[in-house]
């Protein structure tokens, strides 16, 4: 989200769970994130954008979901080529159940960063392995893989899930630590 520098790292957890449905403060608090730094434009559009995105993402905050997305779709019109507009949207209309609309957001903002590397490629990425695995779509793996590539912690944390190797592994691990006698497979 844009203008969060302020906020603690705790308030910024609670934001992303908030904004990620699949995430809890645990999984969010220490992400492990290391995305590279991306440079935006510093045009009177990009500003605006990135100010009327700030406004949505506090109204959406305070429950008016509504007002919020017009604020984005303003924050969208206003530099259509910022990636970053795109995912914040996204994320609001995965909040109002509006999955269609949030994966086109996303396609448009994963477009706008081809060959890029910076955190809006790596959240549009992880939005759309969400959706995709929440539809059974096996594609969202490779989502998170890239993500994961890009210094996406929620996107590692993903790739780990999503092996099955792994996942067994884990589930024999945590029987062992838990001292479990017979091992179940």
């Amino acid at each position: 989200m844009a203008a969060l520098e302020h906020l603690s790292e705790r308030d910024k957890a609670v934001l992303r769970s908030i904004f990620d449905p699949t995430a809890t403060i645990g999984d969010v608090v220490d992400n492990g994130d290391t995305f590279e730094q991306e440079e935006e434009l510093d045009t009177d559009s990009h500003q605006l954008s990135r100010s009327l995105c700030a406004q949505g993402v506090q109204l959406a905050e305070s429950g008016r979901l509504m007002e919020a997305l017009e604020v984005l779709d303003r924050g969208v019109e206003a530099a259509p080529d910022r990636a970053a507009a795109y995912n914040d949207r996204a994320q609001l209309l995965r909040l109002l159940g509006r999955d269609d609309d949030a994966m086109a957001d996303l396609e448009r903002a994963i477009q706008l960063t081809e060959g890029k590397r910076g955190r809006a490629r790596a959240l549009a990425l992880c939005q759309r392995g969400v959706l995709r695995r929440r539809r059974g779509d096996d594609s969202a793996r490779q989502d998170f893989a890239m993500a994961a590539e890009l210094g996406s912690g929620f996107a590692k944390k993903q790739v780990v899930e999503l092996n099955p190797y792994a996942a067994l592994c884990n589930k024999m691990l945590s029987q062992v630590l838990n001292g479990e006698k017979d091992i179940k497979l």
